[in-house]
């Protein structure tokens, strides 16, 4: 119950990551593949969460889940939900507009700051690496 009335709280006053969005994120991270590991076991379940990312939800929401707990997908899109939720809002303090679905993905691929490089000239690895994560994930939409 608490974690549902965390969730209403962070979407009652700002656009939330759309399910579209989380669900392109699943296509492009484990096309829907509940028990991926991946990135030397960093990164698990549907979403490719990192402890990091799970620190960081329940450090936002008062949650407690538990790195092990992304290998469940309902657990893994709340987190999702959490930090885009929160990231989203942060956007929106920042720039006085809704965060879009591809400074989201930028997000989720690259870390908090990451979409502040939206804009950004193509001329490093990195915003390349983010373009085509982004390419990916606008094709599943």
């Amino acid at each position: 119950m608490k974690l549902i009335l965390a969730l209403l709280a962070l979407t009652a006053t700002v656009k939330a990551a759309s399910p579209q969005l989380i669900d392109a994120l699943v296509a492009v991270e484990s096309r829907g593949n509940a028990a991926a590991v991946g990135d030397s076991g960093k990164a698990l379940g549907i979403l490719q969460i990192h402890a990091t990312m799970v620190a960081d939800a329940n450090r936002i929401a008062g949650t407690h889940f538990t790195h092990r707990e992304m290998l469940d997908p309902t657990k893994a899109r709340a987190v999702a939900s959490i930090v885009l939720d929160h990231y989203s809002r942060q956007i929106l303090r920042t720039t006085g507009r809704n965060a879009s679905n591809r400074e989201l993905a930028f997000i989720w691929n690259g870390g908090a700051g990451a979409w502040r490089r939206a804009d950004a000239p193509m001329n490093d690895a990195k915003q390349r690496n983010l373009e085509a994560y982004w390419n990916k994930v606008s094709k599943s939409l």
